[in-house]
């Protein structure tokens, strides 16, 4: 694989305008020239299709490629493209070392993503530019492709050599003890702590914790869990360690707070039994240590739910960790809360938990209990008979020792 570069001649004002219309026309349907090119990829090389993780990274290289290419056509046309390869490009060479996939196979792939990038530049030059043209733009046009891809994979193959390096050397022990010392609060300074575990501390983290409750489940599955929520959420490469055989830990970074929501979405992508604890999204190392803490406490109070709810974040159970340090006090809040609904049935509970939390609305009610509005009128009257004192004036309290109990998983 040759990574010299071309000698290229300075084309002129005309056929600099022809290059950026032929530029235009190939990327107008971006996602159909993405999804071919995955899919020439993956036919091409099947053990890319291993899992959806893989696939989902293949695909995001093509993207990132593609995209870098025509950025940078665009802005500078007709010059050489710089071997500036985008991360999700160098991303797949940790995925493809983790399923254990020969760089042959990418390599394979991808020389046939190229081949359907060089067809669909030829058609795009042929439908914008006029015919005795056409064969100049063209030329330009392959030789820009294939000198791009060539550097590209000589990077990448780079990247999946220094990924096998760290494994075989340890290196994922050497992260986990680094992040312990960080959770812990040791004085690390915090350029070091970015070298030693390839995450950059300086942004925004949300800390997760992903577990199952049997180790009856295929290898590196939170792993893949993990980068597909990050992918879900258009996130960076997230930082992932295996704390123990059926439990991972994920630091998830971004520019700005994360939309809890999108998170959310992404992990109902997982498979049952997979469940997910998320810490907020804080800043900086300090934030980094404190987001992890986060998500662990609330697996802890999630674990307690006999309802197992597969997605819990910190803002879910908050009132519930801090109640679990005086666990005593909070029962006694329940019950005179509460009075006789502490012990009536779950379902008046819910009802009234969800109704306070929608504040006061029985629609939305009724649509998240998936119910009839005339059920949840008749249980919410009925779980207000059972309260010792009338709900009116009492919202705040009777919420939170609801929120108790729903998260305590016996408090009551």
């Amino acid at each position: 694989m040759s990574t010299s570069t071309l000698r290229w001649e300075p084309p002129s004002a005309h056929l600099l305008a022809l290059i950026t219309a032929t530029v235009t026309r190939f990327v107008a349907d971006l996602d159909g020239l993405v999804d071919e090119m995955t899919a020439a990829a993956i036919t091409a090389a099947p053990a890319l299709a291993h899992d959806a993780a893989l696939e989902e990274s293949v695909r995001a290289s093509v993207r990132a490629m593609t995209l870098r290419w025509v950025e940078a056509e665009r802005s500078r046309p007709g010059h050489p493209v710089p071997v500036d390869v985008p991360p999700a490009a160098l991303d797949v060479a940790r995925d493809l070392i983790r399923h254990g996939v020969e760089f042959q196979q990418l390599l394979t792939g991808y020389r046939c993503a190229e081949n359907v990038g060089c067809r669909r530049w030829l058609l795009a030059a042929s439908e914008t530019v006029p015919p005795k043209e056409v064969a100049l733009v063209a030329d330009f046009g392959l030789r820009a492709i294939n000198e791009w891809v060539d550097a590209a994979l000589v990077s990448i193959n780079r990247q999946i050599e220094q990924e096998r390096d760290d494994l075989i050397g340890g290196v994922l022990t050497r992260r986990l003890e680094m992040v312990t010392l960080i959770i812990d609060g040791a004085p690390i300074r915090e350029a070091v702590a970015r070298e030693r575990l390839g995450y950059d501390l300086s942004g925004w983290h949300t800390g997760m914790v992903l577990w199952s409750d049997s180790a009856d489940y295929e290898q590196g599955l939170l792993e893949k869990i993990a980068r597909l929520v990050a992918l879900g959420a258009n996130l960076r490469q997230p930082l992932i360690l295996p704390a123990t055989a059926t439990t991972t830990w994920v630091w998830l970074s971004s520019d700005h707070r994360l939309d809890i929501h999108q998170l959310r979405e992404a992990m109902e992508q997982a498979p049952t039994g997979v469940l997910a604890a998320v810490g907020s999204s804080r800043a900086s190392m300090t934030g980094f240590r404190r987001t992890h803490r986060e998500a662990v406490a609330t697996r802890r109070v999630a674990e307690r739910n006999k309802g197992r709810e597969r997605f819990t974040t910190y803002d879910d159970v908050r009132i519930a960790v801090l109640a679990s340090q005086d666990e005593e006090a909070a029962a006694q809040f329940v019950s005179d809360t509460l009075g006789e609904l502490a012990h009536a049935g779950a379902d008046l509970r819910e009802t009234l938990r969800v109704y306070l939390q929608e504040d006061g609305n029985t629609a939305r009610t009724a649509a998240r209990l998936y119910t009839h509005r005339n059920t949840v009128l008749n249980r919410l009257e009925r779980a207000q008979r059972l309260l010792p004192q009338p709900l009116s004036g009492r919202r705040l309290s009777v919420g939170m020792a609801l929120e108790l109990v729903h998260w305590s998983g016996g408090w009551r």
